[in-house]
């Protein structure tokens, strides 16, 4: 990571304020990690049953006490190891011994139950998507790595080094899931990445080498050795069923129902017969046929996996869930409780700030399911505790949450929020200050798909001061950007009336191109917004370029305008203006993808916009207009940070924070600040568990407190020193 520094500091003097760094770091406190919960993609309890850890997307989290309280294990501390968990294994023969997987297909190991970690390897492949981790129960002790999209890997030395184990795979056939058989170590099953595949693998030589069973009537997606076959499900369309399988590819009389998708069987005592089924739609059984359900807001939690306690077999039971955490049951299953104290798992888009009563508020965020989920929680304890609103019957994504600063009481303050999901999506509003939510443009909120951000004019109020922002309200005019519809309609909204009236204004945006006999498209979204506080009528927005090509050779150079679109006259008319940004390869007029926007309330005509190449993947670049975009200044490029959030501080002129998501091998998650209006930046993410946070929101009467959404929940931030030039900046 490069930012800029002040020519005058000697090369001692750098040296000097790299010392100071470190030994300052300990005064900066990130503090909360709440709310507790979220989704557990893995539960695994250590071979003596002292420890049960659970493998989040949020950080890993130990349990010394038997689930009632959680601390976060390897939370994302500059080198300490992932925070972005996707796979965990434990030893058989060595005690204390993990092996974690992150996102980047790393995979680390702990000697001591998770309280130090080493990076181990990589797969020896590029690109490896590793979905889980398994160790054979045997002495030798054969570490495997499945993939969805290089194949399946072993290893024999503990991880150092990992060879193929694909003989019998079509062509390192991707693998999802392993199961083991824990009474014979040569057994291993194997089911793929292909969603039409109606056959799994067996494997009889330790999983060096499979054999393709087939004769299923639809896709596999979970199973568990019995003695001399298998139960199998196989999930097709909207019905599950259960089998049993012998190992020669015989199809025997299904046993009976499975519930759709059936993610985890757990056997039951006697491990001839299954007890309970881990659900997409819940917990189900078979004595009795339904289980007492894992519920948030009345709706049954996705299982992901269960598990029988090591030390209680009979009688403990544990189950990790998507969204609720982990719950135990006590009774074999008859009954659950919730078992979440200290673990934050939950991943938050949008977050924002009462600014009279204090109130927080959260936009939850899960990309991979839609139930169990409140889309939006509201604290009025400063984090201690949570409340759900009823934004979750609409949407499961909530991506802006925008309070409107003019009504000081909280019960009557109007609150909107934008998001996306699978049903009717768009733009919500509440006039109780959150508890309850109500669409906005049904019709349209269908066919504009994802609303992304929305913006109040902080001066139309029905009375507004000569100058600056109302302070009576309610306002009445706000902005919103969306994916817009097929015909690119839709991709701005304005209201006038508090949202009562939509109206497009997305006239003079660039419209789609289609190549020549359908070989591709370029099309650009509204992904970032900036209302300048200083003129009403003027709003910008940043876009992102979406390229499809399924020609023959190479993609043509994008020709579709790109970057950023200002209009002056409430988004009747736009115009690009992106002088100084770059292009995309020799592109004239297709500019780098802006992924934020903010304008400085305390300056007129000063506006941030971050940008960035191929996805962030790159790492990205911040830039400055002093003239409402006229012209763009670059201020810093970052190559370890995909920056997605940019917020001027209204409380401290010349204040400008950035956030987005970490590109390094380790670390946390990107928050920068810069106090002299970009010229120079500062880390202030020391100490934050999390690698993605991608909302901020400034607490009234506080200038160095944030509020942060991030996918380890949501964190305070009392006190940033300083760190300027610390490792990472060059």
């Amino acid at each position: 990571m490069t930012a800029r520094k002040p020519s005058s500091l000697s090369k001692t003097s750098i040296l000097v304020a790299l010392s100071f760094a470190s030994a300052t770091a300990l005064a900066q406190t990130w503090t909360g990690g709440t709310p507790y919960g979220g989704t557990v993609t893995v539960l695994l309890q250590s071979q003596d049953a002292q420890f049960l850890f659970a493998g989040t997307n949020g950080g890993l989290f130990r349990s010394d006490d038997n689930g009632l309280h959680w601390s976060r294990k390897l939370g994302g501390a500059i080198g300490s190891g992932p925070a972005e968990f996707v796979a965990l294994a434990r030893s058989n023969t060595h005690p204390g011994r993990l092996w974690i997987a992150d996102a980047r297909g790393t995979i680390h190991r702990s000697d001591d139950n998770g309280e130090t970690i080493a990076a181990t390897s990589t797969l020896p492949v590029a690109g490896a998507i590793i979905t889980q981790l398994l160790v054979t129960s045997d002495t030798d002790e054969r570490l495997f790595a499945a993939t969805t999209n290089t194949g399946l890997w072993y290893s024999t030395d503990a991880g150092a080094s990992f060879a193929r184990a694909d003989v019998g795979l079509d062509g390192g056939l991707g693998i999802i899931k392993l199961i083991d058989s824990p009474s014979d170590s040569s057994l291993l099953m194997g089911f793929t990445a292909i969603p039409s595949s109606w056959s799994f693998y067996l494997s009889t030589n330790g999983g060096t080498g499979w054999v393709e069973q087939v004769g299923f009537d639809g896709p596999l997606t979970t199973g568990a050795f019995l003695s001399g076959g298998a139960m199998l499900v196989t999930s097709s369309g909207p019905s599950a069923t259960l089998w049993r399988a012998s190992f020669g590819g015989g199809l025997w009389q299904p046993q009976s129902g499975a519930c759709w998708q059936t993610n985890s069987l757990l056997l039951d005592s006697t491990g001839w017969d299954v007890g309970w089924m881990g659900c997409d739609d819940g917990l189900f059984g078979t004595t009795p046929p339904v289980a007492p359900p894992m519920v948030l807001d009345d709706v049954k939690a996705p299982i992901r996996q269960l598990l029988r306690d090591r030390a209680d077999p009979a009688h403990l039971l544990w189950a990790a869930t998507d969204h609720v955490g982990v719950f135990s049951s006590a009774d074999a299953g008859l009954s659950w409780i919730a078992r979440n104290d200290g673990l934050s798992a939950t991943s938050f888009r949008s977050v924002a700030v009462h600014p009279h009563a204090h109130r927080l508020y959260a936009g939850y965020v899960d990309e991979s399911t839609t139930t169990t989920n409140p889309a939006l929680l509201f604290s009025d304890d400063d984090g201690a505790t949570w409340i759900a609103s009823d934004l979750g019957q609409f949407i499961w994504l909530t991506r802006a949450i925008t309070v409107d600063p003019t009504v000081a009481d909280v019960n009557v303050t109007p609150v909107y929020a934008a998001g996306g999901g699978d049903g009717p999506t768009g733009l919500y509003k509440s006039l109780d200050g959150g508890h309850t939510f109500s669409m906005l443009g049904s019709a349209l909120s269908i066919s504009t798909r994802t609303v992304r951000d929305i913006a109040l004019d902080p001066r139309s109020c029905a009375s507004p001061p000569p100058a600056g922002p109302c302070t009576s309200g309610p306002l009445q005019t706000f902005y919103a950007i969306a994916s817009g519809d097929a015909q690119s309609n839709w991709r701005v909204i304005r209201s006038d009336d508090a949202g009562t009236t939509l109206l497009d204004r997305s006239a003079g945006l660039p419209l789609r191109i289609i190549y020549p006999d359908n070989a591709g498209i370029e099309i650009n979204y509204p992904i970032s917004m900036a209302l300048d506080p200083h003129d009403s009528q003027t709003i910008l927005v940043g876009t992102y370029l979406q390229q499809t090509w399924n020609g023959n050779g190479a993609a043509p150079i994008p020709t579709l305008t790109n970057g950023i679109f200002r209009s002056r006259d409430g988004g009747s008319t736009w115009q690009a203006v992106n002088a100084g940004l770059p292009r995309r390869g020799n592109s004239a007029d297709t500019a780098i993808d802006i992924y934020a926007l903010a304008s400085d309330p305390n300056l007129a005509g000063r506006i941030w916009a971050a940008g960035a190449f191929r996805d962030g993947n790159e790492g990205s670049t911040i830039f400055r207009s002093d003239d409402v975009g006229d012209h763009w200044v670059e201020q810093g490029t970052f190559a370890d940070c995909d920056i997605r959030r940019l917020l001027a501080d209204p409380q401290r002129a010349g204040t400008i924070r950035a956030s987005g998501i970490s590109r390094a091998a380790h670390g946390t998650g990107c928050v920068l600040r810069s106090r002299d209006s970009g010229e120079n930046w500062s880390r202030i993410d020391e100490g934050l568990p999390a690698t993605r946070v991608l909302a901020m929101a400034t607490m009234p009467g506080a200038p160095d407190a944030l509020l942060v959404g991030t996918n380890s929940g949501v964190w305070h931030l009392r006190d940033a020193p300083d760190l300027l030039f610390r490792d990472g900046f060059d």
